[in-house]
């Protein structure tokens, strides 16, 4: 929004409190004072519906889903006050419950905010918000079960009984605590917008107290006091127009940070089923059945939200182990996975007399690829590498990342000659294929060093020396070929000669 949208809004929002100002003085409760009143404060609700949605369209991650929820709060006050403003001018007589019920609680779509995650970059809201969206609206249908529907008795349907009035304003106050309570504990985008809002709420509250046990009273509409009513309109207006998120300092990946916030968006979500128990103890005294139904409902919600938070945090549990034993970059077994295979399989090889195999394998000239291409091509050559390998080898065979464009595999029930034919099997896939990169085709070819164990106790650490010195001999008599260890020890012996160009 620029500068000058925002200065005209403003100008527009002070000229109509000016009116309204004017219309008290001059006008005060008569018939007149009374419909500008209302319609400037109805002019001003509309002016907030669309004002929040801008805003959200603006804001960016859970900014968008704050304002939105703004919008559809306001969009229920405007209800309220368009039903209102019709039932004084025509003396009608209807949808009085609706416009008393309204009019006390458009502001709970606002109090969802506090089940957002302020970390969230979603632009859609995950399953567990959407549950406690529902538990929200329960708690709106709980509220006016208790607040309206026991006030039937009163003269003035559209007002509170006497004896509900202090239940109101605690449940009331405690929203606007919550909000800033959650507002201390967060940060950025949560911690303006929860903060404002919560002092707007605290305020509103206080006008409700006014209305009750002060002046407001014994005032009817277009005395002074529906100044204060034009100024609960204001306060979110200009907070609109001057919400800037642009502004806001970059967050930093922060895990522990996230951490927390996630914690407490837990604890926050258990505002409103709280409120709904105290309510349901209360409507039980008179209508057991509905309070029974009201309390399922909302335990049914609870219960899902824990189902959903379990699964979420098995899967964080599945990712974190698969993030502690695969590569990033290829997604097959990291250095110290394939490690630990290796020394399984010695373990289980010597107690079943067993022989297991094992490759040490080596991306031929993978610094001219890099130097060539890019780096991002040798990443895009190294998961194309990984991904062929695991074509061939069996589906007991383990492939691993050793490090660098090295790579380990572990061929358990695999002598030297039975890895060196596996082996070979690798090197003529891998030279048959080109890895499709941005530039076009790379060939690529891979040396390999092969050795086993050989029926009695063997180290990994051995192993994998015998298979790195194979490896060199490999990579050193023409590359893009299969060297074994010999089983002296002392010298090399090629087992598979060249079968393609060199590289």
């Amino acid at each position: 929004m620029g500068i000058r949208a925002r200065k005209t809004l403003i100008a527009l929002t002070v000229t109509a409190l000016c009116v309204h100002v004017v219309a008290v003085i001059k006008l005060g409760s008569a018939p007149a004072g009374a419909f500008i009143s209302d319609f400037i404060q109805l002019a001003l609700g509309l002016m907030l519906v669309p004002l929040a949605w801008l805003t959200a369209k603006r804001s960016t991650g859970v900014g968008r889903h704050y304002w939105r929820l703004t919008a559809l709060a306001y969009s229920l006050w405007d209800i309220a006050q368009i039903l209102g403003t019709v039932q004084d001018i025509f003396g009608a007589a209807q949808h009085l419950r609706l416009i008393g019920f309204l009019f006390y609680f458009w502001y709970v779509p606002i109090g969802m905010a506090l089940f957002l995650d302020p970390e969230s970059d979603s632009s859609k809201l995950d399953r567990s918000a959407l549950v406690d969206l529902i538990q929200g609206l329960l708690f709106l249908v709980t509220a006016y079960l208790y607040f309206i529907l026991l006030s039937a008795g009163t003269q003035a349907v559209t007002d509170l009984a006497s004896g509900l009035r202090e239940p109101y304003l605690v449940v009331h106050s405690l929203i606007a605590l919550a909000f800033l309570i959650r507002a201390w504990l967060d940060r950025g985008v949560a911690r303006r917008f929860l903060g404002r809002m919560g002092l707007f709420l605290l305020f509103s509250c206080a006008v409700d107290v006014l209305y009750y046990y002060g002046p407001g009273k014994l005032m009817q509409t277009g005395e002074w006091f529906d100044l204060l009513w034009s100024v609960l309109l204001i306060i979110p207006l200009l907070i609109a127009i001057t919400w800037n998120e642009e502004q806001l300092p970059e967050r930093k990946d922060d895990h522990q940070t996230k951490s927390k916030s996630q914690l407490v968006t837990q604890i926050f979500s258990l505002v409103f089923p709280a409120l709904i128990l105290l309510m349901a103890a209360q409507i039980s005294r008179s209508r057991a059945l509905l309070a029974s139904s009201v309390l399922v409902a909302s335990f049914a919600c609870s219960s899902a939200r824990l189902l959903l938070t379990q699964k979420r945090l098995l899967a964080a549990q599945e990712a974190l182990r698969r993030e502690a034993t695969h590569d990033g970059l290829t997604s097959i077994w990291n250095h110290a996975a394939i490690l630990g295979i290796l020394d399984r399989e010695l373990v289980r090889a010597e107690r079943d007399l067993s022989a297991v195999g094992i490759m040490m394998v080596d991306v031929d000239t993978f610094k001219g690829i890099n130097d060539s291409h890019g780096h991002a091509a040798g990443d895009t050559v190294l998961r194309a590498l990984a991904e062929e390998m695991g074509i061939v080898l069996r589906s007991y065979d383990s492939l691993g990342r050793y490090g660098g464009e090295e790579f380990l595999v572990v061929a358990p029930g695999c002598g030297v000659p039975e890895t060196i034919e596996l082996a070979e099997r690798i090197r003529s896939h891998v030279a048959e294929k080109a890895v499709m990169a941005n530039h076009g085709p790379i060939p690529v070819t891979i040396s390999i060093g092969v050795t086993a164990s050989r029926g009695e106790v063997f180290l990994a650490e051995q192993l994998l020396q015998e298979a790195d010195t194979a490896l060199y001999r490999a990579k050193g008599t023409g590359r893009n070929r299969v060297e074994a260890f010999n089983e002296t020890g002392t010298t090399m012996e090629t087992k598979t000669s060249v079968a393609a160009a060199t590289h």
